[in-house]
C-alpha cells in the first residue's frame, strides 16, 4: 500500500488571498470592472512563472489604455496585501495534525517571488517551513494546471498516494486526470476537508 503525500495549495486554501482583500480596500466596487479589464494578464502569468522581475511586472501591470484611469498603483497593492495575512485556521490545524502524526505534507502554489513576504508572518511562515517541500511556480517556471507541475512533484516524491487539496476547480480536475486523489477546497466550507480526509484516511487526523 502506497503511503500518502498530502499536497496543499496556498491561496484560499491555507490563507485568504491577500490580493482580493487589498483590492477591496483600495478600490471602490464601481471601479472593479475597469481594474479587471485594464490589467495586462500575461504580465501576471509571467511574474508568477519567474519570467520577469518585479519592476517589469509593475511597468506592465496595466494596459496603456488604463494607466491614467486612477487605478491603484501595484506598489500600493503590494503594500496593502502584506500588511496582514488571514490564515484559514481549519486548514492550518489539519496540516499541523498531519505533520504531528508523521505524514508527508508539501505545498504546491502558483505564486510569485512575493511568497517571501508571506513567510515573514510567523503563524504561516513557521508552518510552511515545517513542510517536506515548498513548490512555487515562480521557481519552477510552470503553473498549475500544467501536467508538468504535477509530474515535477511525482519525480521528487515517487510512488506515493498523492492527495491534492486546491480551491481551483481546473487544478483539481487535472490532478484527477493524473490519478491523484483530488479534493476541491471551498474556503466558505472549510469543514468539508476534514470530512473528506477522515473518510478517505481514517487515522490521518
Amino acid at each position: 500500500m502506497r503511503s500518502p503525500l498530502f499536497v496543499f495549495d496556498l491561496m484560499d486554501t491555507l490563507i485568504q488571498d491577500p490580493f482580493h482583500l487589498a483590492l477591496k480596500e483600495l478600490l471602490p466596487r464601481e471601479h472593479w470592472e475597469d481594474f479587471k479589464n485594464g490589467r495586462e494578464k500575461q504580465a501576471f502569468l509571467d511574474f508568477e512563472m519567474g519570467r520577469i522581475e518585479e519592476e517589469d511586472f509593475f511597468q506592465r501591470f496595466y494596459l496603456d489604455s488604463h494607466k491614467d484611469k486612477g487605478l491603484p498603483h501595484p506598489k500600493d497593492l503590494k503594500e496593502k496585501m502584506f500588511s496582514k495575512i488571514n490564515p484559514i485556521s481549519e486548514t492550518l490545524e489539519i496540516v499541523k495534525s498531519l505533520k504531528s502524526k508523521g505524514f508527508s505534507v508539501i505545498l504546491a502554489s502558483n505564486y510569485s517571488i512575493w511568497y517571501k513576504e508571506i513567510l515573514k508572518f510567523p503563524e504561516i511562515g513557521e508552518l510552511l517551513h515545517s513542510l517536506d517541500a515548498l513548490y512555487f511556480s515562480c521557481e519552477m517556471g510552470v503553473r498549475k494546471p500544467a501536467q508538468e507541475y504535477y509530474q515535477w512533484i511525482e519525480t521528487d516524491f515517487p510512488g506515493k498516494d498523492y492527495v491534492f487539496v486546491d480551491d481551483n476547480p481546473t487544478n483539481v480536475e487535472v490532478a484527477g486526470y493524473m490519478n491523484w486523489n483530488a479534493f476541491k477546497f471551498n474556503p466558505k466550507k472549510p469543514g468539508e476537508l476534514k470530512e473528506f480526509l477522515t473518510e478517505q484516511y481514517p487515522n490521518c487526523l
